[in-house]
């Protein structure tokens, strides 16, 4: 989740500096950024909210090779 929000802020800040170049091709390389680095960022949250009802809510549920899935899941 850290690394998907930092590379959403990262991307986000330098945004405007991409865009004062007038290439085409550097501001469509900082939208696919922006929309994965966002849909990863929501899958993270969604991954953390299921993980915690999991802990929570439902207490015993084993799940084999659980966070192997949830990182291929994640990205």
């Amino acid at each position: 989740m850290f690394v998907s929000l930092c590379l959403l802020n990262a991307a986000f800040l330098s945004n405007e500096s991409v865009a004062n170049t007038q290439d085409n091709t550097a501001c469509v390389f900082i939208a696919l950024v922006l929309h994965y680095s966002m849909l990863a960022s929501f899958t993270w949250f969604f991954i953390q909210a299921l993980h915690m009802y999991l802990w929570l809510i439902r207490r015993n549920v084993t799940i084999t090779n659980y966070m192997r899935k949830i990182t291929v899941l994640g990205w």
